[in-house]
């Protein structure tokens, strides 16, 4: 199992990092569905080599579904049922898409996670394919065929704490299960030989193996181990690499990511700091020490968050409260720090704008918006975002104007719905009913069930 990406352009990673920050934050607010159907599920489908993208979707979908699996259950096992009809013979990607619609009604179906699992295996997507089939074992932790695939998926990478951590969950189900203690004993005895840097041999080259070890002096061994002969971790291993040349940064930037990876945010902004710190604050360690804070910071929100709803006191509230308020502080550091640094990228111009906006920043978000407008496919978004920044400051023939523009710009999508309808407000507020009625009609011809567009146009109609 090789592990790749797919070949996405910086614009687009760059969109899908915006979308999981928005995504991130609506789930932060207890926006489960919301998060899950505008951010999250095109997170994945848009890069499904992304672990913590895969993590924080099915975190997600948990969390919207509480512990109603069965409630869920019968819908997703039909959406399998017929997303599996519909992808046999053909690519991973589509098998995939149809696993992942499954998903998104029944986070614990193992069948539609062993599927994701399998096609992010295809497709040369090895960690998450592990995530998958990590989150199928814990959907039923007594599923044979789940356990057994994620045992050898980790067992592939040399996890094989964790694929014996696998193999023993079905030995209690199955103890004198002759196959499931075989396979026990290989992984253990291919985990003592991989200690050894061998890759083949019996049970006598394993004891072998064992032996050599206690006594092998050579300084290919030694470091990998303590003085108490403990194999060292990955993480001791790169922490070994620092004590001994504390100034190489790549290290702390390799720790960090690894960390990063595993959603320890903490740890990651730990190793971060440090990395800034010995280089004089680079601009990407210093940008990456933003970031993992910025992560760390929405993962004790919503911790806290959910303490509160488990017990709503004040205190509970003002804990929750005070961090939310250190998030949304952090996330504007961040943003204003790339933009600093990146003065020609329009996509961290419009993120940038965007928070500016939430703040009531209006006038800066302007400035934001005009100058991220100049790149093609952002335009529609920053000349909605821009309607609506005049309006809030009462420019109305500005804001119509821009509306209309984003209407003629963006696609059929959600945004475009909403430019429509906006424009509908407007022009009823400026009682410019013909032009109302157009931009009703339009939205009505596209989604007639839009908010209240249906009771709008009946409004404009009486005022005719």
């Amino acid at each position: 199992m090789s592990d790749s990406s797919p070949i996405i352009s910086p614009e687009q990673r760059e969109r899908l990092q915006q979308l999981f920050a928005r995504g991130s934050g609506e789930m932060l607010k207890g926006n489960y569905d919301y998060a899950d159907k505008i951010y999250f599920t095109e997170c994945v489908l848009g890069d499904p080599a992304n672990p913590v993208f895969c993590k924080t979707f099915l975190a997600n979908l948990q969390k919207k579904y509480g512990t109603k699996k069965k409630a869920a259950g019968s819908l997703a096992g039909s959406l399998f049922a017929a997303g599996k009809a519909a992808a046999i013979s053909r690519t991973p990607a589509a098998a995939f898409k149809a696993a992942i619609e499954s998903i998104k009604a029944n986070p614990w179906n193992v069948d539609a996670l062993l599927s994701a699992g399998s096609a992010c295996e295809d497709l040369g997507f090895a960690e998450t394919s592990i995530e998958y089939y990590r989150a199928a074992a814990e959907a039923d932790p007594n599923h044979i065929r789940a356990n057994s695939v994620c045992a050898e998926a980790l067992r592939h990478i040399a996890d094989y704490d964790g694929a014996l951590a696998c193999v023993k969950q079905m030995l209690n189900k199955h103890p004198t299960d002759r196959e499931l203690l075989r396979l026990y004993n290989d992984i253990t005895a291919e985990k003592t030989m991989h200690r050894g840097k061998y890759t083949t041999g019996d049970s006598r080259q394993v004891r072998a193996a064992v032996t050599a070890e206690q006594t092998e002096d050579s300084d290919e061994n030694e470091e990998n181990k303590d003085i108490t002969e403990h194999e060292l971790t990955y993480e001791e291993q790169i922490e070994r690499r620092i004590r001994k040349n504390p100034q190489d940064t790549a290290n702390y930037s390799e720790l960090a990511q690894w960390y990063y990876k595993k959603s320890d945010f903490a740890k990651a902004e730990e190793w971060y700091a440090k990395g800034a710190a010995v280089s004089n604050n680079a601009p990407e360690m210093t940008e990456h020490l933003l970031d993992a804070q910025q992560q760390r910071l929405h993962d004790e929100a919503f911790r806290l968050k959910e303490e509160y709803e488990k017990k709503p006191d004040e205190a509970a509230k003002s804990a929750f409260l005070a961090v939310r308020e250190q998030y949304d502080a952090k996330k504007m550091e961040l943003a204003l720090y790339r933009v600093k640094q990146y003065p020609n990228h329009t996509g961290y111009r419009y993120q940038y704008g965007v928070l500016l906006q939430k703040a009531g920043q209006i006038k800066e978000a302007i400035a934001e918006f005009q100058l991220a407008k100049a790149e093609a496919g952002r335009a529609g978004d920053c000349l909605l975002a821009l309607g609506q920044c005049f309006q809030l400051i009462k420019q109305y023939k500005l804001a119509i104007m821009h509306y209309h523009e984003a209407i003629q710009t963006l696609d059929n999508t959600e945004n475009k719905k909403k430019a429509l309808y906006l424009a509908v407000k407007l022009s009823i507020l400026l009682e410019d009913y013909a032009k109302a009625e157009d931009y009703g009609q339009q939205l009505a011809a596209v989604d007639f069930s839009y908010r209240d567009i249906s009771d709008l146009l009946d409004y404009v109609s009486s005022k005719k």
